[in-house]
């Protein structure tokens, strides 16, 4: 099993989703058309999807495409962590008198 197989993998159990509800969910959502035997082929190493596909399953799990396909195990880059703090601290600061 490849890194992007082994992240699919885990990122999809950790939801509790099975193939078929990983499969409808980002069809529904992204309106594309991929199939359960592709997520079966991405999780066991058979194949890896496309960087179409790499990016989808990244923003659907909601984590960096570095991490999806194995170069860090940080999900989310800090670069991402600190501007949403930064927004977060605007948005504090503008409430206030």
């Amino acid at each position: 099993m490849t890194d992007i197989g082994k992240r699919i993998k885990e990122l999809r159990e950790e939801r509790d989703l099975t193939m078929d509800l990983l499969v409808h969910d980002l069809n529904t959502t992204y309106q594309i058309e991929i199939h359960k035997s592709n997520v079966s082929r991405w999780e066991s190493g058979q194949t890896e999807p496309s960087l179409k596909y790499a990016r989808i399953l990244a923003e659907y799990f909601n984590v960096s495409l570095d991490y999806l396909i194995g170069l860090t195990d940080v999900r989310t880059p800090a670069r991402l962590l600190a501007y949403a703090r930064a927004i977060g601290n605007m948005k504090k600061g503008a409430d206030e008198p």
